[in-house]
């Protein structure tokens, strides 16, 4: 009876040990995760706020399309240019940096069907009575 009972714990252990070192090799980084969430579909703009007032109108039609390093956007300008390249800030995978102007971008929420940017935008740009852009903390909700 003990040498069964010895025999079933051993292989046990070595069952639970094979499981252990299976999943935690398999599992994907923080990064590849994240950008499986932001490839899968374009994304369209549901509202966007500057200092929490919402500001939708200035960016109606936004759309934006991601890949593994890059994006394009339509109607985002000058806050959102045409196109672009990224990367993550670190292996966290939780902010991204625009390489064109550095700018760091804050992934707010990232699920299979909302994207909720952050950023603060330290410039005004206006052209003959005409609202482009403002400064402050901009919020950008996207659904696919």
């Amino acid at each position: 009876m003990k040498k069964i009972f010895k025999y079933i714990s051993i292989v046990c252990a070595i069952g639970a040990l094979i499981t252990l070192t299976n999943c935690s090799s398999n599992d994907p980084s923080a990064s590849e995760v994240m950008t499986n969430k932001l490839i899968a579909h374009p994304w369209k703009l549901s509202i966007a706020t500057v200092d929490g007032v919402d500001k939708t109108a200035i960016y109606g039609g936004l759309n934006i399309t991601f890949t593994n390093t890059g994006y394009t956007a339509t109607n985002g300008l000058p806050v959102w240019p045409a196109t672009g390249t990224w990367t993550f800030k670190d292996g966290n995978a939780k902010s991204i940096i625009r390489k064109e102007d550095g700018l760091e971008i804050e992934i707010a929420e990232a699920s299979q069907s909302t994207l909720k940017l952050k950023f603060t935008w330290n410039k005004n740009t206006f052209s003959s009575g005409r609202t482009e852009s403002i400064n402050g903390l901009h919020v950008f909700t996207f659904i696919q």
